[in-house]
């Protein structure tokens, strides 16, 4: 699992992406990349967590999910 794009992200992205991918899993990507200013970044982190099979991706993205609301 190379998830090193979705843990470069700064807390407050890592949270996004992650509930991206919770709500619309796969299809994430396509949402998060119509951002002004981070659009190809989340995209291709969203496209990375997504790609994972659903049982690992549901389980880390809401691990993440949780680490990154308690940092920020």
């Amino acid at each position: 699992m190379d998830l090193q794009r979705f843990r470069a992200l700064s807390e407050k992205d890592r949270a996004l992406v992650a509930v991206a991918v919770l709500m619309d899993g796969r299809d994430a990507g396509v949402y998060l990349e119509n951002d002004a200013q981070s659009g190809a970044v989340l995209k291709r982190a969203a496209d990375d967590l997504a790609a994972q099979e659903l049982e690992l991706r549901m389980t880390y993205a809401a691990t993440q999910l949780r680490a990154a609301l308690k940092e920020g």
